[in-house]
Protein backbone atom coordinates (compact mmCIF):
# COMPACT_ATOMS: atom_id res chain seq x y z
CA UNK A 1 0.00 0.00 0.00
CA UNK A 2 1.63 3.38 -1.08
CA UNK A 3 1.78 5.83 1.84
CA UNK A 4 -0.83 8.46 2.53
CA UNK A 5 -3.53 6.06 0.77
CA UNK A 6 -6.91 5.77 2.19
CA UNK A 7 -7.99 2.55 4.94
CA UNK A 8 -11.57 3.04 5.18
CA UNK A 9 -12.30 0.50 2.40
CA UNK A 10 -10.60 -2.14 4.81
CA UNK A 11 -12.54 -1.18 7.66
CA UNK A 12 -15.34 -1.84 5.77
CA UNK A 13 -14.01 -5.31 5.18
CA UNK A 14 -13.43 -5.47 8.92
CA UNK A 15 -17.01 -5.40 9.80
CA UNK A 16 -18.09 -7.66 7.31
CA UNK A 17 -16.00 -10.30 8.59
CA UNK A 18 -17.28 -9.90 12.25
CA UNK A 19 -20.35 -9.58 11.23
CA UNK A 20 -20.49 -12.62 9.15
CA UNK A 21 -18.60 -14.67 12.13
CA UNK A 22 -20.87 -13.41 15.12
CA UNK A 23 -23.74 -15.71 14.75
CA UNK A 24 -21.67 -18.62 14.74
CA UNK A 25 -19.30 -17.66 17.27
CA UNK A 26 -23.05 -16.46 19.73
CA UNK A 27 -24.17 -20.34 18.02
CA UNK A 28 -21.34 -22.35 19.72
CA UNK A 29 -21.36 -20.02 22.68
CA UNK A 30 -24.88 -21.40 23.36
CA UNK A 31 -24.06 -24.86 22.91
CA UNK A 32 -21.39 -24.56 25.49
CA UNK A 33 -23.55 -23.76 27.90
CA UNK A 34 -26.34 -26.13 26.71
CA UNK A 35 -23.94 -28.82 27.28
CA UNK A 36 -22.66 -27.55 30.34
CA UNK A 37 -26.33 -27.51 32.08
CA UNK A 38 -27.05 -30.43 30.39
CA UNK A 39 -24.39 -32.13 32.80
CA UNK A 40 -24.59 -30.47 35.79
CA UNK A 41 -29.09 -31.68 35.83
CA UNK A 42 -27.22 -35.42 34.87
CA UNK A 43 -24.79 -35.09 38.09
CA UNK A 44 -28.00 -34.17 39.73
CA UNK A 45 -30.24 -36.79 38.33
CA UNK A 46 -27.35 -39.33 39.65
CA UNK A 47 -27.83 -37.59 43.36
CA UNK A 48 -31.31 -38.28 43.27
CA UNK A 49 -31.55 -41.85 41.80
CA UNK A 50 -28.57 -43.32 44.91
CA UNK A 51 -30.77 -41.02 47.64
CA UNK A 52 -33.92 -43.10 45.85
CA UNK A 53 -32.25 -46.61 46.25
CA UNK A 54 -31.42 -45.90 49.58
CA UNK A 55 -34.75 -44.48 50.65
CA UNK A 56 -36.11 -47.63 48.82
CA UNK A 57 -33.76 -50.08 50.67
CA UNK A 58 -34.77 -48.47 53.92
CA UNK A 59 -38.77 -49.29 52.95
CA UNK A 60 -39.22 -45.32 52.98
CA UNK A 61 -40.91 -43.58 49.90
CA UNK A 62 -38.31 -43.80 47.10
CA UNK A 63 -40.59 -40.33 45.37
CA UNK A 64 -39.63 -38.06 47.91
CA UNK A 65 -35.94 -37.90 46.68
CA UNK A 66 -36.97 -37.94 42.77
CA UNK A 67 -36.82 -34.57 42.67
CA UNK A 68 -39.56 -34.32 40.10
CA UNK A 69 -38.13 -36.66 37.79
CA UNK A 70 -40.21 -39.92 36.77
CA UNK A 71 -39.46 -42.81 39.01
CA UNK A 72 -39.38 -46.61 38.60
CA UNK A 73 -38.06 -48.86 41.20
CA UNK A 74 -36.77 -51.93 40.74
CA UNK A 75 -36.04 -55.35 42.65
CA UNK A 76 -32.92 -57.34 41.66
CA UNK A 77 -32.33 -60.08 44.09
CA UNK A 78 -31.65 -58.35 47.77
CA UNK A 79 -30.61 -54.94 45.53
CA UNK A 80 -33.41 -52.30 45.21
CA UNK A 81 -32.76 -50.05 41.69
CA UNK A 82 -34.08 -46.90 41.80
CA UNK A 83 -34.27 -45.55 37.86
CA UNK A 84 -34.87 -41.83 37.07
CA UNK A 85 -36.01 -39.87 33.90
CA UNK A 86 -35.84 -36.55 33.35
CA UNK A 87 -36.46 -34.18 30.00
CA UNK A 88 -33.56 -31.62 29.53
CA UNK A 89 -32.91 -28.96 26.53
CA UNK A 90 -36.30 -28.24 26.59
CA UNK A 91 -36.99 -32.10 25.64
CA UNK A 92 -34.23 -32.09 23.28
CA UNK A 93 -32.61 -34.60 25.67
CA UNK A 94 -33.64 -37.42 27.52
CA UNK A 95 -31.28 -38.36 30.74
CA UNK A 96 -31.26 -41.07 33.18
CA UNK A 97 -29.85 -42.57 35.76
CA UNK A 98 -30.26 -45.59 38.13
CA UNK A 99 -28.72 -46.12 41.37
CA UNK A 100 -29.33 -49.72 43.72
CA UNK A 101 -28.72 -50.09 47.43
CA UNK A 102 -29.39 -53.38 49.49
CA UNK A 103 -32.71 -53.92 50.42
CA UNK A 104 -32.42 -55.49 53.76
CA UNK A 105 -34.45 -52.67 55.37
CA UNK A 106 -37.39 -53.85 54.52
Amino acid sequence: MAPGSDRRGELGAVTAELAAALPAAVLAIGLAVAAVSAAAAQVGLEQSAGAAARAAGRGDDPALYADGAALRIEARGELVCAVLAREALGGALTLRASSCAHGGGR
